[in-house]
C-alpha cells in the first residue's frame, strides 16, 4: 500500500508541476519523507534495507532545485525520523546510532546532488569555438542563451546580453588583410575576456560582431560593462591599428524571447546613420568566417 501510494503521489506531483510550477514543491517534499518513514515502519524500520532510499531521495529533490531552496528540502527529514521514532523508540536497539545513520544518509545525498550541479561547469569549452577569439561560435548562441534564461528564471536572476561591433571592420580588414586583421579580432577578445565573469558566456557571431551573456547582470550592469571594453579597445593600438567599438544591451525578463533579445542588443549598437536605415532584427546565428 505504501508503494501503490508513493506511486500516486508522484505521478499527481508532477501533473502539478507542470501546470504550477514550484507552488507545492515543499509540500511534496515533506509528503515523500512521510512516506519513506511509513514504508521502513512496515519493512524493518532502523534496519530497513530500504534506508539506501534516504539519499537517493535527498539527491533527487535537491539535483533539479535552486541551492538556496536545499535546506528547506533536506529539512523534512526529520519527518521520516519522528515516524521511525513512533513506531520504535529504541531507532533498532540505538537511538544515536540510528539517528546518526539517517543524518549520514542524508548528507551523502545532499554531497551526491552537489557533484551533479557542478558537472555542467565542464563544459565551457565544446569542439565549436572560434580559433581567433577562443569564443563560441554563434552556432551556439541559441542553444547556450535559452540555458542561460531557463537557469535565470530558476534562481529568480538578471541575464542581460551585450552586442559588440568592430566599427569600420572592413576597411581594417583591406588595409591589413585576413591574417593581421584577425591579430587586431584576437586583441579585442582578450580585452572583453579580462572583464567576464567565469559564469559568463562570449560568442563571435560574425568577422566583427561578438555576444556577450551575462548572468546575474543587470541591464545597467552590462552597458557600464560594454562601456568599460569599448574604453579599453579605443584607448590603445591593437595590431597597429586604433579601433573603436559600438555597444548595445539588453535584459531578461524584460525581453523573454531570444530574437528579441538578440536584436534589441543589435540595434542599440547600429550607427545613428545605420539605425535610421534599419529595422531590428535578429542576430545572425552564423560562425565567424
Amino acid at each position: 500500500m505504501p508503494a501503490l501510494l508513493g506511486v500516486a503521489l508522484g505521478t499527481y506531483s508532477v501533473q502539478v508541476a507542470r501546470t504550477r510550477d514550484e507552488d507545492l514543491a515543499h509540500t511534496f517534499a515533506v509528503l515523500d519523507w512521510l512516506l519513506l518513514g511509513c514504508t521502513l515502519v512496515f519493512s524493518g524500520g532502523a534496519e530497513s534495507w530500504l534506508l539506501a532510499a534516504v539519499p537517493l531521495l535527498a539527491m533527487g529533490q535537491l539535483a533539479g532545485a535552486p541551492r538556496k531552496e536545499w535546506p528547506y528540502l533536506v529539512a523534512p527529514t526529520l519527518v521520516l525520523l519522528i515516524v521511525l521514532a513512533i513506531a520504535d523508540p529504541s531507532l533498532g536497539g540505538s537511538r544515536a546510532g540510528g539517528v546518526a545513520k539517517i543524518v549520514v544518509l542524508a548528507v551523502g545525498g545532499w554531497v551526491a546532488a552537489t557533484r551533479l550541479k557542478r558537472a555542467p561547469a565542464r563544459r565551457r569549452r565544446p569542439a565549436l569555438v572560434d580559433e581567433t577569439s577562443g569564443f563560441y561560435t554563434g552556432e551556439r548562441l541559441e542553444e547556450l542563451l535559452g540555458a542561460g534564461m531557463d537557469a535565470a528564471l530558476a534562481d529568480h536572476r538578471p541575464l542581460s546580453v551585450v552586442y559588440l561591433r568592430l566599427e569600420h571592420f572592413q576597411d581594417s580588414r583591406d588595409f591589413l588583410g585576413p591574417e593581421r586583421s584577425e591579430q587586431l579580432v584576437r586583441g579585442v577578445a582578450r580585452r572583453i575576456e579580462r572583464r567576464m565573469a567565469i559564469d559568463d558566456r562570449a560568442f563571435r557571431v560574425q568577422a566583427d560582431s561578438f555576444v556577450l551573456v551575462l548572468s546575474g547582470r543587470t541591464l545597467p550592469e552590462a552597458r557600464g560593462l560594454a562601456a568599460e571594453v569599448a574604453h579599453d579597445v579605443s584607448s590603445n593600438l591593437i595590431a597597429g591599428r586604433r579601433q573603436t567599438l559600438a555597444a548595445g544591451a539588453s535584459s531578461f525578463p524584460t525581453i523573454r524571447r531570444i530574437p528579441d533579445l538578440l536584436a534589441a542588443a543589435r540595434h542599440e549598437a547600429l550607427s545613428p546613420d545605420e539605425s535610421r536605415e534599419a529595422a531590428p532584427g535578429a542576430v545572425t546565428l552564423a560562425a565567424a568566417q
